[in-house]
């Protein structure tokens, strides 16, 4: 059974009103969910023009910003505009000084260094600006924290329009003007744009007539305000939306030059290439270079140069991303030489030879590789400048708040927070953490979260909703892809794509159509999906268009393969489970050698549903006669309980259940048998009748099993092929893989390290273990892993109840070789046969 990398959550269905709109009831329910409910709000996101944005007067303050900016330009004052390092920094930037250029103005720019100067205003850097002869500073995306640096601007005669999107602090700059729609008695409409939306909104209230400065302002505003990562939805979305159509061709030469450098000419762009492209390299610049180089590419005039420039931050980017890369692996060698991942909650890690401008990104890789929060530090001087990145489900502001003493300076939020802190506190720091907070706590509440917006029924999946769907974009934050999940879709083929063979390529079935699903990276499930019948899918339905072709295709998420594990299958699997390692030494048995025409005239029926197989199994029935149904699995086992649920012909009254045969002998002679049992000697039952109702788990088995049979009888086949699935699944509930087992060892080494706990809970254990391999198994697998361990000579135990006495533990060093487990080939050769006979039918 695959249990998914993720619990999902699934949203509830919305009630909507689908008689006023030609929209899917599917996107009306996403809508609704958005809170987009009403004719003008669905017009307004489905179809958002440019003559859908507010009148940028209703900003607070941009009339005076407006008249100050013409007074510098009529009396030809210097105008510097101060911006920010980062994506939206640098295109607020841009936006200005091209407005400025138009109106008249010959502006000048300053951009703080990250390193030195760190974010916003700063009195050496108003110092410089006004010893050269500057009167007016216009801020972008940074400012209104700046009370202080202000004043001190206004006794060098310099006065200060200050245009942002950070919250505001209590003290408020006393600026000619504050273009900010977060502040409190602004009474702008929207109030989430990011620093370039303001830049952008600034322009606007100049009303220039020029159609290419004002698509070419609408491109840099898209670009920046993916880049910051602000909702996209009501403006934002306008102005990323039309953005992004603009950008296929684009005007700025600068983007021009980075879309041509990257194979992205002419291409349709989406919030992804953006976010994932081109953002990162107008970030390098302000990581580890200078950002100017960023701001001159994007104010560039001249194509040649442009692409020049364009180069140069492409090297940037490049070197960024070596940085990151040697940081990343430095950092593993000590965690692995520390054995952080294994005793340490909270991973802290530190060298005077990494750049602080890459920490964060350093930190986020190392929680997907480890699953543990890790803050990584550049030490400088006696101070350490951090980023700490969490898990879901850990608050890891909240972890550190609680040593608020230690750190020079601290901030963030749950998933994410900088700091800096002296060197000589970066020890306690690491101590006191993981004296707080216990490893298996964090491990115990991080099981992954996927939100699903809705489950569809078969039907829904179309070309039409795919295409709607397309209506949506662009996606991003706070206008998230819907996710949607689809149970029982039918597995017709699958293999695996691309030169790796990493990617998954399914063909489903819904209804009575096929879905093509792409599932890229989980080309590691084909072997299972291989003997699946049914999954469950999470996916992001998407139009295809390839090769003249356009349909529906299912982007994949997660998958499982379900059961619906009500309180009848429990109890079948318990008792089918409980006898079953005394089964597999019967099924891996080749005792004796038999003939191979055993069954040349037994025929296999094909495929049949469960409502067949009881009409034909009713017809069999007879009074003077005794019939055996041999099933193999729980799972047809509880298929068959269903249907005789619904069946008033026949009930499981009339029926014998056994599991074990030996035990369970003496009730057969009588009664009609239900052999829930893979093993069963058919030679035994004296039956008149032998059903089998779904396929044995082996040649070897079947054969037997016929062989076994008196001659009287007579012999029912209703499997086929298809049922091997079931029995392939039975192994991924008792049987693991490599991988699981090296995750097991890791996990029970911790468990066990310096040999403390010598008293387990099973239960316990079963729900870490769970969660770590993000699979579905019984606890019969648990006891075989344990097993196995224990005939590999590195455990000892014995089971008392719900508990594990450790009696011994060894953490061993050498190559484990699971040759020299009995238990571990019994299942090995069991699950092959499977496949090996699966083959053959």
């Amino acid at each position: 059974m695959i249990n998914g990398n993720y619990k999902w959550e699934i949203g509830t269905k919305e009630e909507v009103d689908i008689a006023e709109n030609n929209l899917h009831p599917v996107i009306l329910q996403l809508l609704k969910k958005r809170g987009i409910i009403t004719q003008e709000q669905i017009q307004r996101y489905i179809y958002p023009k440019l003559s859908y944005l507010y009148d940028p007067m209703l900003l607070k303050d941009i009339d005076k910003a407006v008249e100050r900016i013409k007074k510098a330009i009529l009396n030809k004052e210097k105008i510097v505009v101060y911006g920010d390092y980062d994506a939206d920094g640098i295109t607020s930037c841009a936006i200005v000084i091209k407005l400025l250029e138009k109106l008249g103005a010959l502006p000048e720019y300053y951009i703080p260094s990250r390193l030195d100067e760190g974010y916003g205003l700063n009195t050496d850097a108003i110092q410089t600006i006004a010893d050269t002869g500057a009167k007016l500073i216009i801020t972008v995306d940074n400012g209104i924290s700046a009370a202080e640096e202000v004043e001190f601007a206004k006794k060098l005669g310099l006065d200060i329009v200050i245009t942002d999107h950070h919250e505001p602090s209590q003290n408020i700059p006393n600026a000619v003007a504050i273009v900010n729609p977060k502040q409190r008695d602004c009474n702008y409409p929207f109030k989430e744009l990011a620093g370039v939306g303001v830049a952008l909104k600034l322009a606007c209230a100049f009303k220039i007539n020029d159609a290419a400065l004002e698509k070419e302002f609408l491109e840099l505003a898209a670009v920046g305000t993916i880049a910051d990562v602000v909702p996209l939805l009501d403006e934002n979305r306008i102005i990323v939306k039309n953005g992004l159509a603009y950008l296929e061709n684009p005007t700025n030469n600068g983007l021009k030059a980075m879309l041509t450098q990257m194979g992205l000419s002419n291409a349709t762009l989406d919030t992804g290439k953006i976010g994932y492209l081109i953002a990162p390299r107008l970030n390098a610049a302000g990581r580890i270079g200078n950002p100017e180089t960023a701001l001159e590419l994007l104010l560039c005039k001249d194509e040649a140069k442009a692409y020049e420039l364009s180069s140069s931050l492409e090297k940037i980017n490049q070197e960024r991303q070596a940085i990151e890369v040697k940081i990343f692996d430095e950092a593993k060698v000590i965690i692995e030489k520390e054995n952080l991942a294994d005793k340490s909650s909270i991973i802290v890690i530190s060298n005077s030879n990494w750049h602080p401008g890459v920490v964060g990104t350093v930190a986020s890789k190392l929680v997907e590789l480890y699953k543990r929060p890790c803050i990584v530090i550049s030490e400088n001087n006696g101070e350490g400048r951090g980023s700490g990145r969490s898990i879901p489900g850990f608050n890891l502001f909240e972890a550190l708040s609680e040593f608020s003493d230690l750190f020079m300076k601290f901030g963030g939020h749950e998933q994410a927070v900088g700091l800096t802190i002296k060197t000589e506190n970066i020890r306690k720091l690491t101590d006191e953490l993981n004296c707080r907070f216990n490893i298996n706590d964090i491990e115990l509440i991080t099981e992954p979260i996927l939100n699903i917006d809705l489950e569809l029924n078969q039907d829904d999946i179309s070309l039409e909703l795919a295409k709607q769907l397309e209506l949506m974009e662009p996606f991003g934050y706070g206008n998230t892809k819907p996710v949607f999940a689809c149970k029982n879709l039918q597995i017709q083929t699958s293999r695996t794509v691309g030169s790796d063979f990493k990617h998954l390529k399914l063909r489903l079935k819904s209804r009575e159509n096929n879905i093509e699903a792409i599932g890229f990276n989980f080309g590691g499930y084909k072997e299972d999906l291989d003997m699946a019948s049914i999954m469950d899918i999470a996916f992001f339905l998407e139009v295809n268009r390839w090769n003249g072709n356009v349909e529906p295709q299912l982007n994949i998420k997660d998958l499982k393969v379900p059961f619906f594990r009500d309180e009848l299958l429990i109890k079948i699997e318990n008792k089918y489970y409980a006898n079953f390692n005394s089964y597999l030494t019967y099924l891996n048995k080749n005792d004796r050698q038999v003939p191979n025409d055993i069954y040349k005239n037994k025929f296999i029926l094909p495929g049949e549903n469960p409502k067949a197989k009881i009409d034909y199994i009713k017809s069999v029935l007879d009074p003077k006669q005794k019939t055996a149904i041999i099933i193999n699995t729980p799972y047809k086992a509880w298929e068959f309980a269903k249907q005789l649920q619904e069946c008033d012909d026949i009930s499981y009254n009339e029926f014998e259940i056994v599991y074990n045969i030996d035990s369970e002998l003496p009730k057969i002679l009588s009664d009609n048998i239900i052999a829930i049992n893979p093993a069963f000697d058919c030679g035994k039952a004296c039956c008149d009748n032998i059903v089998f109702y779904d396929a044995p788990f082996n040649e070897n088995i079947f054969k037997k099993q016929l062989a076994q049979i008196l001659p009287d009888a007579k012999i029912h086949l209703l499997f086929n092929k298809e049922d091997l699935r079931y029995n392939y699944l039975v192994c991924r509930r008792i049987f693991p893989t490599i991988d699981e087992l090296k995750i097991i060892y890791q996990v029970l080494s911790r468990l066990f390290l310096n040999g403390s706990n010598n008293l387990l809970d099973l239960n316990l254990l079963e729900d870490i273990l769970k969660k770590q391999l993000k699979i579905d198994f019984n606890k019969a697998y648990l006891l075989n892993v344990l097993k196995v361990f224990q005939e590999m000579d590195i455990i000892r135990y014995k089971i008392d109840g719900n508990y594990m006495h450790i009696l011994d533990y060894k953490k061993n060093g050498r190559k484990i070789q699971l040759e020299f487990s009995d238990t571990y080939m019994n299942l090995y050769l069991l699950k092959k046969s499977i496949i090996d006979f699966y083959s053959k039918l």
